[in-house]
């Protein structure tokens, strides 16, 4: 008579934890002659369990009990709607929840997410700070671009462009009275090989200009500063362009 003989039977394997993973297979002990099997590293001889739904099992060391597992899905703070990952078995703290909030502008109310329309209004009006903030930097930015082009000063050495003030200075003094002392201008016209008064009256042509210039355009900086500071919406302040009229 031919005996059937069960090589291999499924036992439970378990983590590190003593979570249930799955079911692997065991050897029969050819050496033990009893029927017995080897049983695998981190297995035990049981059988499976059932497993109800967002749960896991964990072996005890006599039976199964069952825990929550949402391991793998996104979880919500309540107090701010934050997503954090859930990477281990068991309830929930009471501090998250796997609704997700239906807009950033919402606060949990013990039981679902509600509307808040005071923090919503209030991230609006930060959005539109930044926007404006943006704005006022773009049009400076502008308009210190436009007067440093039409001066000539961006293709002028910086320690050049700081004597303008005292150059200025000098020639309005000498327009006002042609004896008065303008040592930095008459060191420049020396130094050129140029009659110091011929410097003198041009050095005032290019110090009316520059004034002009820079009137005009923080004139009309100053209306765009205007526009933005009063705008209501986003795209109001979009809607103004850091573009500068200048005629010379």
């Amino acid at each position: 008579m031919t005996q059937n003989i069960q090589w291999t039977k499924p036992v439970c394997q378990l983590d590190d934890e003593n979570l249930y993973i799955g079911q692997v297979a065991a050897d029969l002990d050819i050496m033990a002659r009893d029927g017995s099997y080897i049983i695998p590293g981190g297995c035990i001889n049981t059988t499976p369990p059932e497993i109800p739904a967002n749960n896991v099992a964990r072996w005890t060391g006599d039976k199964w009990e069952f825990v929550e597992d949402h391991r793998g899905k996104v979880a919500y703070k309540k107090d701010d709607g934050e997503e954090m990952l859930v990477l281990k078995v068991g309830a929930l703290p009471d501090t998250l929840t796997l609704l997700p909030p239906p807009s950033p502008y919402c606060d949990w109310d013990g039981d679902k997410w509600v509307a808040n329309p005071a923090k919503k209004a209030e991230a609006e009006q930060r959005y539109l700070n930044l926007v404006k903030t943006m704005a006022l930097n773009d049009i400076a930015k502008a308009a210190q671009g436009i007067v440093a082009e039409k001066s000539g000063m961006d293709k002028l050495p910086a320690f050049e462009v700081g004597t303008w003030p005292l150059q200025a200075a000098e020639a309005h003094a000498w327009q006002a009275d042609n004896n008065v002392k303008t040592p930095l201008l008459d060191q420049i016209a020396a130094s050129r090989g140029i009659d110091p008064v011929e410097l003198k009256a041009a050095a005032l042509r290019k110090t009316l200009a520059y004034e002009a210039l820079c009137a005009t355009v923080a004139g009309q900086r100053q209306a765009m500063e205007k526009q933005i500071e009063m705008a209501e919406t986003v795209e109001a302040v979009r809607a103004v362009s850091p573009r500068f009229k200048v005629v010379i």
